[in-house]
């Protein structure tokens, strides 16, 4: 069964949709379950995203910190430096700065180190778009990467 690294829009998007924290507490008590389980985590620097912004969500993740976060390694940090380059070799200057002002590249870097699959809601962009999207640069990485449905699939999720 693979690793999963969960970007912070499965957690975001989750709250604030269908899986609210007060309307579905089994898919947070399974999200536990799974990080428990060691199936699924959060890189560090996904962590301090949810953790800053101060809400139901950032209280959840940071009560369940130890479950969750993986920290970068050295060799996840080699690879970051080489996603900065690629990102600024082949986008916009602006759009590279906004995508490597956030965790996504830390994300991608340990998900290669760790051989994982990143867990994402955003989809992949054409070759010829100025925009900076997870998927893409997954791919340029060889770093597998699919949506939070499909990944409750291959961990067997059920809920009632």
């Amino acid at each position: 069964m693979p690793l999963f690294s969960l970007d912070a829009n499965v957690f975001i998007q989750a709250k604030n949709g269908p899986y609210g924290l007060d309307i579905m507490p089994i898919f947070w008590d399974w999200l536990e379950a799974q990080a428990s389980s060691g199936h699924i985590f959060c890189a560090a620097p996904v962590y301090e995203e949810l953790r800053d912004g101060n809400d139901e969500l950032s209280q959840w993740i940071q009560e369940r910190k130890s479950l969750f976060v993986k920290e970068i390694s050295v060799e996840a940090q080699q690879v970051f430096i080489e996603i900065v380059d690629y990102v600024f070799k082949n986008y916009p200057r602006k759009n590279a700065d906004v995508f490597l002002s956030r965790a996504d590249p830390l994300l991608i870097a340990q998900a290669k180190i760790l051989s994982c699959v990143v867990v994402t809601h955003e989809r992949p962009v054409p070759e010829n778009s100025s925009k900076v999207k997870i998927p893409n640069i997954c791919s340029a990485f060889d770093v597998a990467y699919t949506d939070v449905y499909s990944m409750m699939r291959q961990l067997n999720a059920k809920f009632g």
